[in-house]
């Protein structure tokens, strides 16, 4: 048993602020799904979800889509030829454990998971509002970090590209663009990313933040060259009006 205690945090660490820095179009590094993997992906109700599974499936992946109870995702649209849709009946975590066992034995191992957070916009521009059943989403979605744990960090030891992505609708600009007339539990998604990008380093993590205002065409693509990016080092990268960019911390 290791004993040695955790690394003291220096209390003098400086905190500066964050502002947006406009990245480059990524690179699109040439990378499949571990060889005989699956792609897992979550249902938002919109047609964002079919475009991106038509466009995955042309990337050679197989798919399957989890949608959540039509209790708080009411909208499911048809999805692309091939595509199997399973269904949450409850938002139990013994239910998603069930579940996810029985798509790894019926289609196979899990070598990427990708979560499509549905939009939830305040009856009142600019109104502040946490809906219970956003919440009880963001909460399945860490449900499955947990349960994704060990089948996507195995598959990382295969050749191939293992991937834990998800994709809320802040504004583009992770809630600096002024527009204020979204959820902010979404938010929540992003440290989430970020941190089991720490802990599961063979893994590769993004953290997506699409303008509700894009088309589903757009948001499809913005997703693949995200899955295909050969850089790293980025955690969270956001898509609106300032084209594509991520956060950095306020020089002196």
């Amino acid at each position: 048993m290791d004993l040695t205690p955790p690394p003291m945090v220096d209390p003098n660490l400086p905190r500066r602020p964050v502002q947006l820095r406009a990245l480059p179009r990524p690179d699109f590094l040439e990378a499949q799904l571990p060889e005989g993997h699956i792609g897992l992906m979550t249902d938002d109700g919109s047609l964002t979800t079919s475009k991106l599974a038509h466009t995955l499936i042309e990337q050679g992946w197989k798919v399957v889509v989890l949608s959540f109870p039509q209790s708080l995702v009411s909208q499911q649209l048809p999805l692309p030829a091939g595509v199997t849709r399973v269904t949450l009946a409850n938002m139990s975590e013994q239910n998603l454990q069930l579940l996810l066992q029985s798509v790894i034995t019926k289609h196979g191992p899990i070598g990427a998971f990708i979560h499509l957070h549905p939009q939830f916009t305040p009856e009142k521009p600019g109104h502040i509002f946490y809906p219970e059943s956003e919440k009880a989403i963001v909460k399945q979605v860490f449900l499955m970090a947990k349960h994704l744990k060990t089948t996507l960090n195995n598959a990382a030891l295969l050749a191939g590209r293992t991937s834990f992505c998800t994709v809320a609708h802040l504004d583009g600009e992770f809630g600096l663009g002024n527009q204020g007339n979204f959820s902010v539990i979404a938010a929540g998604l992003f440290g989430l990313t970020k941190s089991l990008r720490w802990e599961w380093p063979q893994v590769f993590f993004r953290a997506i933040d699409l303008n509700p205002n894009l088309d589903p065409h757009e948001s499809a693509e913005y997703i693949l060259a995200e899955l295909h990016d050969s850089n790293r080092y980025i955690g969270e990268v956001g898509y609106g009006s300032q084209g594509r960019v991520t956060l950095v911390a306020k020089a002196e």
